[in-house]
């Protein structure tokens, strides 16, 4: 169904846009804030990881 890198890429980006929004929420900000923060920083890292992982391909 999903290729090793789609996988990869995937569990990538959620893994960052959580821990994102745990150190805003941590920081003191409301929640609105931090699911905002945390959805940039998972958009940033969806569309910046296929990219570098492409890079390395021969």
């Amino acid at each position: 169904m999903f290729t090793t890198r789609q996988l990869l890429t995937l569990t990538l980006t959620i893994m960052i846009a959580a821990i994102t929004c745990a150190l805003v929420l941590a920081a003191g900000a409301q929640w609105p804030g931090a699911l905002l923060s945390g959805g940039g920083a998972g958009g940033a890292t969806l569309a910046a990881l296929p990219k570098l992982l492409s890079r390395r391909d021969p």
